[in-house]
């Protein structure tokens, strides 16, 4: 078994990795409502019918610089 500190070594990690700095907005493909349309149409593949999706703001704003 490893020893706390390696342990908390690894969360720090994903944390810094896929945790921190994420901000979540309305999902493009689908306009936030998980679906692409009202028909019964399956689940917005885009976001995986979550609504929502995931990114860094530093890199929304390098793109919007452009």
């Amino acid at each position: 078994m490893s020893s706390f500190a390696e342990r908390k070594e690894q969360r720090r990690n994903h944390y810094e990795k896929w945790v921190k700095g994420w901000k979540l907005k309305r999902c493009t493909a689908c306009n936030g409502s998980g679906h692409y349309d009202h028909n019964g149409s399956p689940p917005c593949s885009a976001c995986d019918g979550t609504g929502k999706e995931r990114y860094l703001p530093d890199k929304e704003i390098a793109v919007n610089a452009i």
